[in-house]
């Protein structure tokens, strides 16, 4: 991602779907930074049938986005949008396009599906696997169809760790499974150390 200071953001939108949360988020993105340029394009596969086709999708995706804005509403104004409307396949495209751009991050939608390995052949796939820069999935929080189930956290794993303040890792009975001692990163030495599952004076609870 770019310094901090400023971001090159690319949304990849098809009208379908997952478009407007792929403005969305992007735009809530661009907008934790105070200079961003916010790029949206959309990809036909229609061979143009005049010289004005071209124009003429220019002008659709521009009043599309444009609605989608004011839907969103209250839009940094110091965010720079830009609409792009090409022509071709659409992953290949995309990539290519974000390259053009130098954008630090492609935003794209994906279509609500259970597991990660049914996008492969999809186009969202395509770009994940050819980006030369980070790409977020755009997707609802919630599903109809529920996903991987996993279990909640222990919650005599995260009292141990509220009451040693990040000291004490697991519980008792979770101990054996992680281990005695862990490995961290020792920022004022810049190096690996590893310390015993508690430290610094405190002691497991009897």
């Amino acid at each position: 991602m770019n310094n901090g200071s400023a971001i090159n953001l690319l949304g990849a939108i098809d009208y379908k779907e997952q478009s407007d949360l792929v403005v969305r988020q992007t735009i809530e993105i661009a907008q934790r930074y105070p200079n961003a340029d916010v790029h949206f394009l959309h990809v036909s596969t229609a061979a143009p049938e005049d010289v004005g086709a071209g124009a003429r999708r220019s002008a659709q995706l521009l009043e599309w986005l444009g609605l989608e804005l004011k839907q969103i509403g209250n839009v940094a104004p110091h965010l720079r949008i830009i609409g792009h409307e090409a022509h071709g396949e659409p992953a290949p495209t995309i990539v290519y396009t974000a390259r053009q751009l130098e954008a630090d991050m492609i935003v794209i939608g994906t279509r609500e599906r259970g597991a990660v390995e049914r996008l492969l052949g999809s186009v969202s796939e395509w770009v994940i696997r050819h980006a030369e820069s980070p790409v977020l999935l755009a997707r609802p929080k919630s599903h109809e169809q529920a996903g991987v189930q996993i279990e909640p956290a222990c919650p005599r794993c995260v009292e141990a760790r509220v009451q040693s303040r990040g000291a004490i890792l697991w519980c008792d009975q979770h101990i054996e499974r992680h281990g005695r001692r862990h490995t961290y990163y020792d920022n004022h030495a810049q190096t690996w150390t590893t310390k015993p599952w508690f430290w610094d004076g405190v002691s497991p609870s009897p």
